[in-house]
């Protein structure tokens, strides 16, 4: 039977999201409501789309359609909103035998890569897929240009003292070593975002670079997300705050998202910030805390601190050629 792709309607709307947390490709970013906040940040035009083999739902993929004049493009995540993946979203497929699991998948994409030149006819496409999104082939076989990218995952099984123990013997240290120092961490609301991306912003521009992510569009994430599923941490030495890391979470995996940037205290409040988000995760029982990026060799130095496992995902993109010239724009943007 062949899989019919489509916008969804009121009802796979109102379905969508419990597709989304039943599926280890859905991410934070993948609810509907996170979805429309991104739409309105992006100045895009949201397509949730649904793949249906007869009544049965398969795939969900969410596109951003951005057009300037003439020209349409359409990305998953969209641009200059820091989102790190989104892309497709393959739901009842794990009971699956391999040869009718890349049948789904091929079929689906293929779906989807046909309504969106039916209805769109993109100059240019560009999706960075999750982490669980393990096969992109059927990208390939439409001559899309994949390239593998990486990231880090924390594995926060056995609970605090195990997950500790994994620790490089810096970081333990740093976690251990400072019960007597007069620093705290707390979890705040819409006023620790904005310090946040307020600090991050004034770093970016001490390097003479332009940091896109505003805290109205966080704020909005903030209201957007069920309660306690994004939540931004702030770190204080003697009575001042440092640093601050925002974390959003979809059923059993924590995201490393925005924030820790480095403070002006020689005390290790980036570790102290990032040791209570985990301590927190595990006491509801995340299983992953995803660290976000392992493709710069500095940041994956300190990421590595924390003994993860390397996972791979996949940027994946495809357009004219002057557009293909064009889309390092879009890495700068992001």
């Amino acid at each position: 039977m062949s899989i019919q792709v489509e916008r969804a309607d009121d009802a796979a709307l109102a379905s969508w999201d419990d597709h989304v947390a039943r599926s280890p490709m859905g991410t934070a970013f993948h609810r509907l409501a996170v979805l429309r906040v991104l739409e309105a940040h992006s100045d895009s035009t949201l397509y949730p789309l649904v793949g249906y083999k007869g009544q049965e739902v398969v795939g969900l993929f969410p596109l951003f359609e951005l057009s300037k004049g003439p020209v349409s493009t359409v990305f998953s995540p969209p641009p200059r909103l820091g989102v790190p993946t989104l892309g497709p979203v393959l739901t009842n497929y794990r009971k699956l035998k391999q040869r009718k699991r890349d049948r789904l998948n091929r079929r689906f994409v293929e779906g989807v890569l046909d309504w969106a030149a039916d209805a769109i006819g993109p100059k240019y496409t560009h999706v960075e897929t999750s982490v669980h999104y393990g096969d992109a082939r059927p990208f390939l076989w439409r001559e899309f240009d994949v390239t593998p990218k990486y990231t880090y995952e924390v594995d926060l099984s056995g609970g605090p003292d195990e997950v500790l123990g994994r620790f490089k013997s810096d970081l333990r240290s740093n976690v251990r070593g400072h019960d007597d120092a007069d620093y705290r961490i707390t979890r705040g609301g819409t006023d620790a975002i904005e310090f946040i991306i307020g600090q991050v912003r004034e770093r970016y521009e001490a390097q003479e670079k332009t940091f896109p992510v505003d805290a109205a569009y966080v704020k909005d994430l903030y209201e957007a997300f069920p309660e306690g599923d994004l939540k931004p941490y702030v770190g204080e030495v003697d009575g001042v705050r440092e640093s601050g890391i925002i974390v959003p979470r979809l059923g059993d995996r924590a995201h490393y998202w925005q924030g820790g940037v480095k403070p002006e205290t020689s005390l290790p409040i980036n570790d102290l910030i990032h040791w209570r988000i985990i301590t927190d995760a595990i006491e509801d029982g995340v299983e992953t805390y995803d660290l976000v990026g392992a493709n710069t060799q500095r940041i994956a130095t300190y990421k590595s601190r924390f003994n993860p496992t390397l996972a791979e995902y996949y940027e994946i993109e495809r357009g004219t050629r002057t557009m293909n010239m064009a889309s390092g724009v879009y890495r700068r943007l992001r």
